[in-house]
């Protein structure tokens, strides 16, 4: 494994067509949708994972009670390029494709079943259900027409754009954060109990500190599945395995430096407590962009000010084997809490296959706590925080969880907030004058912070993979960054 090892060497045409060796950096969704894309156009993939095996936070923990899967095993009716993924795999279910999962409200100290959001709640918010608290201070600001219309102007032309390029009232959005925008439209009341759950069911993160112009499309597509959601055959692990089968993969190694010379890009990594090291044509770095910053000393000043902008965001999540026949959350999806109902606690989700309401299976669920307790609990042990967790659901709405193993996961970097003018940042970032040659990015930094965004980054990053080697072969990259 010390060897240099030549995937390709040179660039081989074949049947018109430029094959390349190229490495893959990140065993993601992100990396293997890349690597599957590349693959698929004729180039010779090889994937670097440090984790033990693919499929990053889709990846199923095996227990002594079973596998654990991190995720649910829906996906969202309106996104395009996931479905058109799972579709192409065979791994969409078709006898629940149309399924809406149940996500329940904690407020007022009462569990609330909301149906899925309405177009025309966006124009008129005093048509949805109304749920109150019985203090009501909270909702301290009204709704105003003339911040909502940009917001709902942006949402429309979102729906009929289809292209790659941003609508221009989509863009106008970009530099105010999606919370002040949300609010200053819709008030407090109809944001807090409304919007901001369904789109914390949705993807699974806060939303609130990212430019609204990155969360208007996500919200598009929520609204064009109308909450509905596909099954996918084995759950995202399935998928995360059926991308793998194509691939060469290796699992426990992990890459310490990227290195572009002239004669490629060479690879230094550690495995089984070697070092290694490999030579490829291109490379697409799959991975976060505190990851990038280390794997890549010698980017551009514009790439490495761009992926330094992001700020990591950790979260801490505690997993917890239900075997309970008749607890309360059997047939539910997930339960969101707004801000003051239960302390420290953001969402609860169940995990894996949808359970049925009368069944007697086991399943897993998993509570997350909020963005700003994090930081206070983060060095706290993990029997701390599960008798933390038990004692706050002792007397909330849901009653006290059932006893059960559980399990606690602190997340280093659940997501890479951009905040505001994110586009622009991005547009500067793919116009930037001077390119690290030879490398792709496959980052969630550059899309959206939800599964379609990262099926999206692989797309792109394998399109501009290929992008940069015919430069290459024309003669029209940059010369090799030095220092």
């Amino acid at each position: 494994e010390g060897a240099l090892v030549a995937f390709a060497g040179a660039f081989r045409p074949s049947r018109g067509q430029l094959v390349a060796s190229i490495v893959v950096v990140g065993g993601g969704l992100a990396g293997l949708v890349c690597g599957a894309r590349l693959l698929r156009a004729g180039h010779e993939v090889e994937l670097f994972e440090a984790a033990p095996a693919v499929g990053g936070r889709l990846r199923p923990i095996e227990t002594e009670y079973g596998p654990l899967e991190p995720a649910v095993g829906e996906i969202g009716w309106g996104d395009p390029n996931l479905r058109a993924l799972v579709a192409g795999l065979g791994l969409e279910a078709r006898d629940t494709a149309r399924a809406t999962p149940a996500h329940a409200l904690v407020l007022g100290g009462r569990l609330h079943r909301p149906r899925p959001l309405r177009p025309a709640e966006f124009v008129f918010p005093s048509i949805s259900p109304r749920m109150d608290r019985p203090i009501d201070a909270v909702f301290r600001r009204p709704p105003r027409w003339r911040d909502r219309r940009p917001l709902v102007r942006a949402l429309w032309d979102a729906f009929r754009h289809s292209g790659r390029d941003t609508p221009p009232s989509v863009r106008a959005l970009d530099d105010v954060s999606w919370q002040r925008a949300s609010i200053r439209a819709f008030g407090t009341r109809w944001c807090t109990t409304r919007l901001a759950p369904a789109l914390l069911a949705r993807t699974g993160v806060d939303l609130s500190a990212e430019s609204a112009a990155i969360v208007v499309p996500m919200l598009c597509r929520l609204l064009a599945g109308a909450g509905r959601s596909v099954r996918v055959e084995g759950g995202l692990s399935g998928l995360v395995d059926a991308l793998a089968s194509r691939l060469r993969v290796r699992t426990s190694c992990r890459v310490e430096q990227l290195e572009t010379t002239t004669e490629g890009v060479r690879v230094h990594y550690r495995a089984g407590g070697r070092t290694g090291g490999a030579l490829a044509d291109a490379a697409v770095i799959a991975v976060p962009p505190s990851e990038i910053l280390r794997v890549c000393p010698k980017l551009s000043p514009e790439e490495r000010g761009h992926f330094e902008s992001m700020q990591a965001r950790r979260s801490i999540v505690i997993h917890r084997h239900v075997s309970d026949d008749a607890w309360l959350l059997r047939g539910l999806a997930g339960v969101t809490f707004v801000p003051g109902e239960l302390p420290d606690m953001r969402d609860l989700r169940v995990l894996g296959p949808p359970a049925e309401p009368y069944a007697t299976d086991p399943f897993w669920i998993r509570i997350s706590l909020e963005h700003a307790s994090v930081d206070a609990h983060w060095h706290e042990s993990d029997q701390a925080l599960i008798q933390k967790l038990d004692a706050t659901f002792r007397g909330s709405p849901l009653g006290a969880l059932p006893g059960g193993p559980s399990r606690v996961e602190r997340l280093e970097e659940i997501i890479s907030v951009q905040g505001r003018d994110a586009l622009a940042r991005r547009a500067r970032f793919s116009r930037r004058s001077e390119r690290s040659p030879r490398l792709a990015f496959a980052t969630e930094a550059l899309t959206t912070p939800d599964l379609e965004g990262r099926v999206t980054a692989g797309m792109r990053a394998a399109a501009d993979a290929t992008a940069e080697l015919e430069r290459h072969v024309r003669g029209e990259l940059p010369a090799v960054l030095e220092g």
